[in-house]
Formats: C-alpha cells, sequence, structure tokens
C-alpha cells in the first residue's frame, strides 16, 4: 500500500516552524509588551510570539485539510526542525546556564524520538 503525500503542507509547516526559530534567535529577551500605559501589566515579547507561534503551527495542522500520513509527515519534519534548531543554537556549555545538562539529556531523548518517528516513514511498507 502506497500513500499518497501532499508535499505542499510538508513544506508550509517547515517554512512556519523555521519563521517560529527565527523569532527566538531575533527578539530579544528583555523586550516586554506594555499593556497599560503605566507598566502595571507587562508580557515578555519573546514569550507572546512563541505562544503565538505554536498556536500558528497547531491550527496549520488543523485546519489544512489532508490526509492523516502527509499531517504525520509534516509534524514529524517540523518537529525535525525543533530539534535540529535546539542542537545548533541552545548553549549548552555557557556557565551561567545551570539547565545545561538537563536540556541535553532530553535533547538526547527527543533525538531517539525522532528518529523512531522517521523509521517509520521510511520502513518499506505502511501499515494502516
Amino acid at each position: 500500500m502506497t500513500a499518497s503525500f501532499e508535499i505542499r503542507k510538508v513544506i508550509g509547516s517547515v517554512i512556519l516552524t523555521l519563521v517560529w526559530i527565527m523569532c527566538f534567535l531575533f527578539i530579544k529577551p528583555t523586550l516586554y509588551v506594555d499593556w497599560l500605559d503605566n507598566g502595571s501589566i507587562t508580557t515578555p515579547l519573546l514569550l507572546l510570539v512563541t505562544v503565538i507561534g505554536v498556536l500558528i503551527l497547531v491550527f496549520y495542522h488543523i485546519f489544512y485539510r489532508s490526509t492523516a500520513e502527509t499531517t504525520k509527515l509534516s509534524l514529524t519534519a517540523a518537529l525535525t526542525v525543533i530539534w535540529l534548531s535546539l542542537i545548533i543554537f541552545y548553549p549548552f556549555k555557557d556557565p551561567t546556564n545551570d539547565a545545561g545538562g538537563a536540556v541535553g539529556f532530553f535533547a538526547l531523548i527527543g533525538g531517539l524520538a525522532i528518529c523512531v518517528l522517521w523509521v517509520r516513514f521510511f520502513a518499506d511498507e505502511i501499515i494502516a
């Protein structure tokens, strides 16, 4: 049995994921959104953009109609891009960062999970 993939959804998902990752790289963590003029209610801009980006990615996968296999492939490609960006851009050996070891451990476990997901798509037969 062969699966019919819609490559447009996968490419769109990867592009949206790359834009979401660029928000982490180019928005300074010191920027805040001041909801009132007196500064009593503020939200970090990076957190706000991160949440909005995740919602856009989730809604993209929900509302872009395609087969279940295409959606699984699109999510796997997006998770792979996120994992690669974590491995490339996260400062694991920063002396001021105490969480480097824990993040490294979970990055390794996440890499194992991504390998398992890709094995499903590279297998000879996909059983529905």
